[in-house]
């Protein structure tokens, strides 16, 4: 299983080729794409607050959605990288020959089983951002981005506030 990330400030079509390539040569069973995701309690999230936010809906900010503008190409056409990206690895003769007649029978079930639900996710992705463009042109930085109540449900290690206090000493 090999996994890649996109959405970084800086990728350009050229990058996204070179990485293709590379990919091709790890030659994985398996590959799992996902965007960079802003989260709070992260060190990533401090060196990207000047950064657009294009995905203002925070339930999408959960790896498969782009969340942050990319400085040199528009969604769509990282979207259509990501795809083509993941078409083109999950698709090649090699690891169609693997998922299909892998000696060992565990290994075959389990990518069978990545396969099936990779299928049943990628239309469904394909007609997401197709058909339910929620993305902003060019929002706010994501310094400048507010939600209410966001910062509270953002921290997974945070204490609900009805939790807050309870357990603590009194003394």
């Amino acid at each position: 299983m090999v996994n890649y990330v996109f959405g970084f400030e800086e990728e350009r079509g050229a990058d996204l080729w070179r990485s293709l390539r590379q990919l091709l040569r790890y030659d994985p069973d398996q590959i799992q794409l996902l965007y960079v995701t802003p989260h709070r309690w992260t060190p990533f999230y401090k060196s990207v607050e000047l950064r657009p936010v294009i995905q203002p809906d925070t339930r999408r900010w959960d790896d498969k959605h782009q969340v942050l503008a990319n400085r040199h190409m528009p969604p769509w056409r990282l979207f259509l990288w990501f795809k083509l990206m993941e078409l083109t690895l999950q698709l090649r003769p090699k690891a169609l020959r693997r998922l299909l007649f892998h000696p060992d029978p565990v290994q075959r079930h389990s990518m069978r089983w990545y396969s099936q639900m990779g299928r049943r996710v990628w239309f469904h992705e394909v007609l997401d951002f197709l058909f339910k463009p929620r993305r902003l042109r060019q929002g706010p930085c994501l310094r400048d981005f507010r939600v209410p109540g966001l910062a509270e449900r953002e921290y997974a290690l945070a204490l609900p506030v009805a939790l807050r206090g309870i357990g603590r000493p009194t003394h």
